[in-house]
């Protein structure tokens, strides 16, 4: 009897320490999809990020033209920061045709680079010259995803 006993007290408390345990699993999945619920309310939006980038464009353009080639790498670094967060918190919207990893490369990668070098070497001409295609591949982006109204402007 005492070993009934024994063993229906030890069952009864590996039961309860299961029920525990599988209770603080689903606790804790709740706290985690509340979490992530919390954070996609607050994560800006592509539009934000967009604007943030236009400013340090247009920024960009100005230090171009008063020759600023220090401001010019400012500008080109805040952009390609701004992207990076852009592709890390995989921001989007109902509008973009693809991933904005895929337009990144398509229109922004290689005028951004070919931009930080000519800054870097105060090469007046190509800053000029890859600051006009640069807004172009915005203007061709924004077209191809149906926002062919936010013309970007030099």
């Amino acid at each position: 009897m005492k070993t009934i006993s024994v063993c229906t007290i030890s069952l009864i408390l590996i039961v309860l320490a299961i029920s525990c345990q599988q209770q603080s699993v689903d606790n804790k999945q709740v706290v985690i999809d509340s979490l992530t619920t919390m954070i996609d309310h607050l994560k800006p939006g592509l539009g934000e990020f967009m604007l943030q980038v236009k400013y340090h464009h247009d920024e960009l353009g100005k230090a171009i033209t008063n020759k600023d080639y220090e401001r010019a790498a400012y500008e080109i670094d805040e952009m390609k920061e701004t992207t990076d967060k852009i592709k890390q918190l995989n921001i989007t919207n109902g509008k973009l045709q693809k991933p904005f990893a895929f337009f990144y490369e398509k229109y922004l990668e290689s005028p951004l680079n070919i931009l930080a070098d000519a800054a870097s070497k105060k090469d007046d001409a190509t800053l000029k010259t890859n600051f006009t295609g640069l807004t172009n591949n915005c203007n061709s982006c924004h077209h191809e995803n149906n926002m062919a109204f936010m013309q970007i402007e030099e």
